[in-house]
């Protein structure tokens, strides 16, 4: 049996479903693994023209061994070019799945990409089976494929109990974005 510091498998991980915390829990995991000295590429791909205080957050922390990108065309539900962003997003996510520098990618709303049909769900799977063996992955948002949730290592699915927007309340700032 392996210790925790022989393990050196990259994992998959998938967080998804209608709940609110999906991304929460991602910058979780990325404040850990920054703690830990790894290289971090957490790519964003629906936000972009929303301003939000993660982007605030982490441009101003300005950590050496982190990358933050926007690569989204902003809400889902708002018009803009999502495919096309997505397609730019997908590129830069490539280029980090094929690095042997970076210890943990996180691709914030991927799923909601992949549901919508702005990307390409195969060729998104065979990039994540051919990434570095070392390198984790974090993917987030509703409406997760289910064969990126065979493929994936972990999966964790938020359900909503009681929202606020169940009142009419709108997303908050500093709560939500």
């Amino acid at each position: 049996m392996l210790k925790e510091d022989d393990r050196t498998a990259g994992i998959l991980l998938n967080i998804t479903g209608n709940g609110k915390g999906k991304t929460t829990s991602a910058f979780g995991i990325t404040i850990r693994a920054l703690g830990w000295g790894w290289n971090v590429v957490f790519l964003q791909f629906v936000k972009g023209t929303v301003e939000t205080g993660e982007k605030h957050f982490f441009d101003a922390l300005n950590h050496p061994l982190l990358r933050f990108e926007q690569l989204g065309a902003g809400l889902s539900w708002h018009p803009g070019d999502h495919k096309g962003m997505a397609e730019t997003g997908w590129k830069r996510a490539e280029e980090m799945l094929h690095s042997d520098q970076v210890n943990l990618l996180v691709m914030d709303e991927l799923n909601i990409a992949l549901h919508y049909q702005w990307l390409e769900l195969d060729r998104v799977l065979d990039a994540l089976r051919q990434r570095p063996p070392h390198q984790n992955v974090v993917i987030t948002g509703r409406y997760a494929p289910a064969p990126l949730l065979e493929l994936s290592d972990l999966v964790s699915e938020i359900r909503s109990v009681k929202h606020p927007y169940d009142k009419g309340i709108p997303a908050i700032r500093g709560i939500d974005f």
